[in-house]
């Protein structure tokens, strides 16, 4: 059996200062849009020079995936949910931690940067999405079942559903999250009865 090779102090520094940048990118998206983000920026707020930032990330569609990485893991959001549970329990999660990083999400849901991001994972989110549906609904169940309540419950368990409820609805994640789940029940009772 063999052993990863442990890493050397030039990999536990640079993993460092790649995480440093991070963390500087999620402090200037407090007070700055996606769209109008600079290496300077992050930069400046890491303590570093601009080069040192251009190393790790050469550009910045890799910066922003760098932070949006790191910035779903924070949330626990590194994995789609992919089964029934999963699917129902992500809103009531999810939506109070968006809470608590609000403008950054606004962000990330409004911007060009943002959709792209998230489309950038897209075919992943949908994969575990109808392996939860097709494994909760059975797989005799008509394709366009399946296609409609794989695109619904993507829908009510994304960040645009949370900001729609916060923005126009004045609902706090906790809420809205509540709500997102029971709507994901209801759509699949009225799948499981033929309904859709």
């Amino acid at each position: 059996m063999s052993h990863p090779a442990p890493k050397t102090h030039r990999d536990r520094q640079r993993n460092a200062t790649a995480e440093l940048i991070v963390e500087a990118v999620g402090q200037c998206l407090e007070n700055v849009e996606l769209t109008e983000l600079t290496f300077a920026q992050v930069a400046e707020k890491a303590g570093l020079g601009e080069r040192t930032v251009y190393r790790h990330f050469p550009n910045k569609d890799a910066l922003l995936d760098g932070w949006w990485r790191a910035h779903k893991a924070k949330l626990e959001q590194d994995q789609f949910p992919d089964t029934f549970e999963a699917l129902q329990t992500f809103p009531l999660r999810a939506f109070p931690t968006f809470d608590s990083e609000a403008e950054v999400m606004r962000g990330a849901v409004l911007s060009p940067q943002g959709r792209a991001m998230t489309l950038a994972r897209n075919a992943d989110r949908k994969a575990a999405i109808r392996r939860a549906v097709v494994g909760e609904l059975g797989p005799d169940v008509d394709d366009d079942t399946i296609q409609t309540v794989c695109a619904s419950v993507q829908l009510l368990q994304s960040a645009t559903a949370w900001l729609t409820m916060r923005d126009y609805w004045d609902l706090a994640g906790d809420q809205s999250g509540q709500i997102a789940q029971r709507a994901i029940r209801a759509i699949f009772d009225a799948a499981r009865q033929g309904r859709l």
